[in-house]
């Protein structure tokens, strides 16, 4: 569960900043539950060990690259900062041409040519 709230608030966050304190309030409500219920619900504690938490902190490195890879592709496409951009369908059926590929995000020369 820790690891799922993590990625979802890093991948998400950039757009909808509310993950973060709701982040937040669920790892601490994660904490207190497995707490108690090392304290009063397990019969035998479970057998978590170093290698356990070695994976887990080698996983959470990505993390970040996540953050910073979908926050850059959430503020450098136009269609979710402006409405300029979006073209009507004609039907249902004919598929979306969003007009933003990776090409357009990455290209250093994008305003010279």
């Amino acid at each position: 569960m820790i690891l799922n709230t993590v990625f979802i608030t890093m991948m998400f966050g950039t757009g909808l900043p509310i993950l973060f304190p709701i982040a937040m309030i669920s790892l601490f409500v994660i904490y207190v539950v497995e707490k108690g219920m090392l304290y009063y619900g397990y019969r035998e504690p479970p057998h978590y060990d170093k290698s356990l938490n070695a994976a887990v902190l080698n996983i959470l490195l990505f993390a970040p690259l996540f953050l910073l890879a979908f926050g850059y592709w959430m503020l450098s496409n136009k269609q979710l900062i402006s409405n300029d951009f979006l073209e009507p369908k004609d039907r249902k059926m004919v598929p979306y041409n969003s007009l933003h590929t990776m090409w357009s995000s990455l290209n250093p020369w994008k305003g010279i040519f």
